[in-house]
């Protein structure tokens, strides 16, 4: 007799453990819609949580970025150089004048649409200045939403709070630049990109899209396209390679919109702003600059194009250096991402991080430094880690922040001399500058969303 006819003699038939009694499924049912229903409310219920946070803390940032800009004297906003070039350049194109042909203008042309708005509404350069603060300050309340959703999607619900408080916290101690500069421009585009990565492949032509329209803003995002182009868990390098060429061909669309009307209608114009910008000296607030001040080997400060450059023993070589510095910056830094890239590890988590070393890179090897490229960080640094690791590299960021405004406003006439404690604030910046590079290229990323779930 056959093993199953015994079973079946003993009242065992071999079908029965495929039998549920109707009372069992009918509990299994109802424990499953309750389940359902449970996890609907959670969810619901955290993004209730979500949005209203969100709002708070943009109300929040928009009264603290107001409240820093009218507190600022008039020679740091309505009389300053930089209001004043936007001004006027807004003036001039809405009274039909082509940019580059009829007016100088330092800025790439992706940077106009930035100074028109403003210009619609006022009469004078003192209302300019408020409606420009407001536009900019409207602008980091955007990009801040876009940081709380890339936080979410990366690190989840629980753990988005502190990049976006983090930003915040940046954005209102930079708040002597963040609402007189055009520079938030810039950190909503590396918003969005950062944003796009998070959500995976099919997103990336718009994170290209939007670093195109940053780069056409001020050149820096190209940087940003390089992790971009990088990233892929366990993909193959021929799938990376097709989408990579994907995204430089959505990248170089966007750019040519910009510059190639400009160039035809500029005339000359638009490559005598590259020529401005190439033939700067060694602003003031460079690293090279603070290690000469530091040593007590400069001997004059000018006021030469739109900056203080240093002048001095050593000079005019780390001005021939610079550029070889930065280049072996951004070599280190390939690197590091070439590491991640062999290892498999280099998921999207890794965007801001590396996005943020590549612009650090540039940073500390330029011969230019100004306060407000501090702001191209905001949305990157506070998302380059999650857990202890991403709260410990903000709070560095933070100081580097508040020592950034301390050298300006504050101490900048002492700085000027190569006065106490000026020079030290300075160089004290820039090695908080040189930790978060470092940071950026060891940092542990931390437990992503995906992979706790």
């Amino acid at each position: 007799m056959s093993q199953a006819s015994k079973r079946y003699k003993a009242g065992h038939p071999p079908f029965a453990k495929l039998y549920i009694h109707p009372a069992t499924r009918y509990t299994t049912v109802v424990a499953g819609q309750r389940n359902l229903e449970n996890k609907g409310a959670k969810s619901l219920y955290s993004a209730v949580i979500f949005w209203v946070s969100c709002a708070v803390l943009g109300v929040i940032l928009l009264l603290l970025l107001m409240r820093g800009f009218f507190s600022l004297p008039p020679e740091q906003a309505a009389d300053s150089n930089d209001i004043h070039l936007y001004y006027s350049t807004g003036e001039a194109v809405l009274r039909g004048a082509v940019p580059y042909r009829d007016f100088f203008i330092e800025y790439p042309p992706g940077s106009i649409p930035a100074f028109v708005p403003p210009a619609l509404f006022s009469g004078s350069q003192s209302a300019y200045a408020t409606y420009f603060a407001v536009e900019m300050s409207l602008l980091l309340v955007l990009a801040l939403l876009l940081v709380a959703l890339a936080a979410r999607k990366l690190w989840g619900n629980r753990s988005w709070l502190v990049p976006a408080a983090a930003f915040v916290a940046g954005s209102a101690l930079l708040y002597p630049v963040t609402t007189v500069r055009y520079d938030p421009v810039v950190a909503l585009t590396l918003a969005a990109a950062a944003l796009c990565a998070a959500y995976g492949r099919p997103y990336f032509p718009l994170a290209y899209a939007s670093l195109s329209f940053g780069a056409a803003a001020k050149l820096i995002p190209v940087l940003a396209t390089l992790p971009l182009a990088a990233l892929g868990r366990g993909e193959r390098v021929r799938e990376k390679l097709r989408s990579a060429a994907r995204g430089y061909v959505v990248f170089f669309v966007v750019l040519a919109l910009f510059f190639v009307p400009t160039f035809l209608l500029g005339e000359r114009g638009l490559v005598e702003s590259f020529a401005y910008q190439a033939g700067r000296g060694l602003q003031l607030e460079s690293l090279a600059s603070s290690v000469l001040l530091r040593l007590g080997w400069v001997r004059e400060v000018n006021f030469e194009y739109g900056a203080f450059d240093v002048h001095g023993r050593g000079v005019k070589l780390a001005i021939s250096l610079s550029p070889l510095i930065t280049i072996a910056l951004l070599i280190v830094t390939s690197l590091a991402v070439y590491r991640e890239h062999a290892k498999g590890r280099l998921g999207p988590e890794k965007f801001p991080r590396y996005a943020a070393a590549f612009i650090l890179a540039f940073m500390l090897g330029s011969k230019v430094l100004s306060p407000q490229y501090v702001i191209w960080l905001l949305p990157l640094v506070p998302l380059s880690a999650g857990g202890f690791a991403g709260a410990g590299v903000s709070v560095i960021f933070l100081a580097a922040c508040w020592t950034t405004t301390q050298v300006y406003p504050f101490h900048y006439d002492e700085l000027r001399l190569g006065l106490q404690p000026a020079v030290d604030l300075l160089l004290g910046r820039n090695l908080l500058l040189v930790v978060l590079w470092g940071l950026m290229l060891i940092l542990p990323a931390g437990k992503t969303r995906e992979s706790r779930t």
